[in-house]
């Protein structure tokens, strides 16, 4: 599977992800370019992926980007020649690349698609009539926020990737698990020691940023103060994609405690950069990734938990490895198993190619039920 032709797309007016050219292939250039999440760095990181940043398309089915964070849409256009934080109401954002994505933007035209095996993209980035023209490559979107268009593959391409990790492998085409955070259970700590040319610090406790309201975060909250009383550095969250994912991998515990519940792509990270990652499995959609012996439920457990481990250190790699584990099958095995299933399925039955008018109806009438 490791050597399937893979790309990954999205389009000029997407306010996350990578700003860089398309001839750059350096995991930790494109990872640092970010302008904000980690979002499936493994793709060009474990599987030499390329990824394109695509002019903005006006068919409607490439429109739907304007539906996926409304109250941000009419402003998205500004990408195209300016940086994140010019943005109105996202001034306080620090994007990794000072280029506009605009400026690395391609037609989607000028891409021989046919020589990848999978394209994957970012919202639907490529018009339909362009996907159905090449019948050998397995087309996926993934809706940004993963708040639409899930139930079913839509606008003519092959999958849609739900943002879920439950370890379900596809056997066909259609709804695909597969993670925003796509990496392996060291894919982070490995681009992080090479950019840094040095091992990880090992020091401190990393906040999980949704454990606070503040934004940016300036200071510890109140209920993290038990920690700091046991001596232990909180390390707070970064803007800056780089200096986060820094301070990320030089932290020896990752600790999610109050505050609002997470899908969980922060865990999956921390994990992959060398992190132990502790808190409530209920605040965690991906409730997969938190491991029976670092679930806790308030922070006197979280405390004593660390001052266990503490004392063992044998019992800290043996739960980092266990957490590894996890990751390397939810995040990375399991969806590239699903990719690969639905590609040989889709090689082999030609019916799985079909888009006929029910779906070209469906697919218009999609539009008026996404508020």
């Amino acid at each position: 599977m490791n050597k399937l032709k893979i790309a990954l797309v999205k389009q000029e007016v997407y306010q996350d992800l990578y700003v860089c050219s398309h001839e750059e292939h350096d995991p930790a250039r494109i990872l640092f370019s970010s302008q904000g999440r980690v979002g499936p760095i493994g793709l060009m990181a474990e599987l030499g992926a390329d990824f394109y940043i695509v002019k903005e398309e006006p068919e409607r089915e490439t429109q739907i980007y304007r539906k996926v964070i409304p109250h941000i849409a009419p402003y998205l256009h500004l990408l195209k020649t300016q940086t994140l934080d010019k943005i109105p109401g996202q001034e306080f954002k620090q994007p990794g690349s000072s280029h506009a994505n605009g400026e690395f933007a391609v037609s989607c035209y000028d891409i021989d698609w046919g020589k990848y095996d999978i394209v994957i993209s970012i919202n639907v980035s490529l018009p339909t009539h362009l996907v159905l023209s090449y019948p050998n490559t397995l087309f996926g979107y993934m809706i940004g926020e993963a708040n639409m268009a899930t139930g079913k593959a839509r606008f003519g391409y092959d999958i849609t990737l739900n943002q879920m990790a439950r370890g379900i492998v596809a056997a066909h085409c259609g709804v695909v698990d597969f993670p925003y955070t796509f990496v392996a259970g060291n894919t982070l700590e490995r681009i992080m020691k090479g950019a840094l040319n040095r091992p990880s610090q090992k020091k401190g406790i990393f906040m999980e940023i949704n454990s606070t309201k503040e934004r940016p975060v300036t200071q510890v909250p109140a209920h993290f103060k038990p920690l700091q009383d046991k001596g232990f550095q909180i390390i707070l969250h970064r803007q800056r994609i780089a200096e986060n994912l820094t301070c990320i991998y030089d932290s020896k515990y990752f600790v999610k405690m109050g505050g609002r519940s997470i899908r969980g792509n922060s865990v999956a990270e921390a994990i992959s950069l060398g992190s132990l990652a502790i808190m409530n499995r209920n605040e965690v959609i991906h409730k997969e990734l938190i491991i029976d012996e670092c679930n806790v439920k308030s922070m006197d457990e979280a405390v004593s938990l660390i001052d266990k481990i503490e004392r063992n250190p044998e019992l800290y790699r043996k739960l980092l490895d266990k957490q590894r584990a996890v990751v390397d099958r939810y995040f990375f095995e399991a969806p590239l198993q699903s990719l690969s299933n639905c590609l040989t399925e889709k090689r082999n039955n030609r019916k799985t190619c079909k888009y006929g008018w029910f779906d070209r109806l469906s697919d218009r009438l999609c539009f008026f039920k996404i508020k």
